[in-house]
């Protein structure tokens, strides 16, 4: 029996481990898109450094850092449980949540790119709409952040629906910049880039959100009032 009590806890200890890194490398991946819309948006005259470039790689480089830690711990706790007690399902769901959370660290180091030619955003218009879209997001990453820490449904189902209504406005704003002709000192193609960029967060935030209101099975998909499911492409 001693035996065996300690065998739980060191099973335990790892899952409880890779949950707690999943916490704290979410956090990190939101303060990388913090800083990312900072560089783009304060000082829009003043190009970045090589030290700014350096933070948003050491960001990024300790979620990889993460995920690949998480993933081991994930799958060690497998490796050396008896078949009942693997949690296959939540081992499962929680290598899900850090893919799309070193996702998100991906497209944020894509906006910190932008941000190297942020003098080229001349268009006050977009710009203030890059500006609200980015507010948004930053607010439906806290309530992911929240619905993920207490497993809340309601919060996540938020999320969910916000990126919907996200994810239409973007499209529409895509195609209104596809068919812009620009005037030469506005880089239009900078646009259409940080508005994917922002979706692919917003998606991959509805991604972690629908792990906790849906099925296993239908983990990054929207279900519908009809039980019907919306491919999020």
């Amino acid at each position: 029996m001693l035996k065996q009590f300690f065998k739980m806890l060191s099973k335990q200890d790892l899952l409880t481990q890779a949950l707690n890194d999943t916490h704290e490398m979410a956090e990190i991946s939101f303060r990388l898109y913090e800083l990312a819309l900072r560089q783009t948006f304060e000082q829009p005259e003043t190009a970045l450094t090589p030290e700014d470039i350096e933070k948003v790689r050491k960001k990024d480089f300790l979620l990889n850092h993460f995920e690949k830690s998480i993933r081991k711990k994930v799958f060690e706790h497998i490796a050396i449980n008896d078949k009942e007690e693997q949690q296959l399902a939540t081992a499962f769901i929680l290598t899900t949540i850090v893919n799309n959370i070193e996702r998100i660290g991906d497209y944020s180091k894509n906006i910190s790119e932008i941000a190297e030619i942020k003098h080229m955003l001349k268009d006050e218009e977009w710009n203030k709409s890059l500006r609200d879209y980015s507010d948004r997001i930053k607010e439906i990453y806290q309530d992911t952040l929240n619905a993920f820490r207490n497993g809340d449904y309601d919060i996540a189902k938020k999320v969910i629906d916000v990126h919907y209504d996200l994810k239409s406005s973007i499209n529409d704003d895509l195609v209104v910049i596809a068919t812009k002709q620009p005037p030469l000192n506005v880089n239009y193609a900078a646009y259409a880039l940080f508005l994917r960029y922002s979706k692919r967060i917003s998606s991959h935030l509805m991604n972690i959100a629908s792990s906790i209101t849906n099925p296993i099975d239908k983990i990054g998909y929207y279900v519908g009032d009809e039980g019907d499911d919306l491919d999020d492409e």
